[in-house]
């Protein structure tokens, strides 16, 4: 992590942070306050999770703070604000936080309707299903008439209505507003199926009470291209979060 921040830091100055243009509001925010509002997951394993110590930690949690390096100087300089799915744009668009990174699908119309600007991808998924392996399913193609949980405010939701209707099957969906929620309704029985992305399944399968009593099925019926996102009309800032970005995945390779 001392690497992909020093990188980021490293690219930061590098594209002119301190050149003689004028300042735009987020980074003047951010400078006075001293540290970055980052939006995140109300906890995702591998992505945005606090451990047992409180320490936020995953893929989304590093670029806030690659962002913090290259803007302060410190990697650590991050305040974490865990958000729903519902809630993470409108936090966004209300200058709530500074920079969402919590496994958001960049598409179409949040790219041009909803005055969010995306920085890249960090990470390439797609939706999947999860299923009890009591139920005896192999394929997805075999959930006609099935119950499943589903968490509200995500690209699932019409995924999964586009799924079923083109391969004429029916399913009651069962939502709910945070993805613990839906493994947790999941493991009550209150659906047959789990949906989201794929990575999340696996990840909400081990806060099952028995892991092993769950599999997830093998159709991926869709593209999730995931990655940080801040609001539109501040170039600077969106250059900002955009090359911390690119510095981690460079700094991977």
């Amino acid at each position: 992590m001392k690497k992909l921040a020093s990188v980021a830091a490293v690219s930061a100055i590098a594209m002119g942070l301190s050149a003689g243009a004028q300042a735009e509001e987020t980074l003047d925010s951010v400078k006075s306050k001293g540290f970055v509002q980052c939006g995140v997951s109300t906890g995702l394993p591998g992505f945005s999770n606090p451990d047992e110590k409180g320490n936020w930690q995953g893929l989304d949690v590093d670029v806030c703070r690659s962002v913090a390096a290259a803007v302060l100087g410190d990697a650590s300089k991050v305040k974490y604000i865990p958000l729903t799915a519902k809630e993470r744009f409108t936090a966004l668009q209300s200058g709530e936080i500074d920079v969402l990174s919590r496994n958001t699908t960049w598409t179409q119309t949040r790219d041009t309707k909803l005055g969010l600007n995306f920085a890249g991808v960090n990470y390439y998924d797609g939706q999947g299903f999860m299923v009890s392996k009591k139920l005896g399913v192999k394929s997805a193609l075999e959930l006609d008439g099935a119950a499943v949980c589903i968490q509200s405010g995500t690209t699932t939701e019409l995924n999964l209505s586009d799924y079923f209707r083109v391969n004429k099957m029916s399913y009651t969906p069962v939502v709910f507003d945070t993805s613990d929620q839906t493994s947790q309704g999941f493991d009550a029985g209150r659906c047959d199926v789990l949906t989201s992305d794929q990575s999340q399944l696996y990840a909400l399968r081990i806060k099952l009470e028995d892991p092993g009593s769950a599999m997830v099925l093998p159709e991926v019926i869709s593209k999730e291209p995931l990655g940080p996102v801040v609001a539109q009309n501040d170039d600077q800032w969106f250059n900002i979060v955009k090359w911390s970005l690119f510095a981690t995945v460079n700094a991977e390779e």
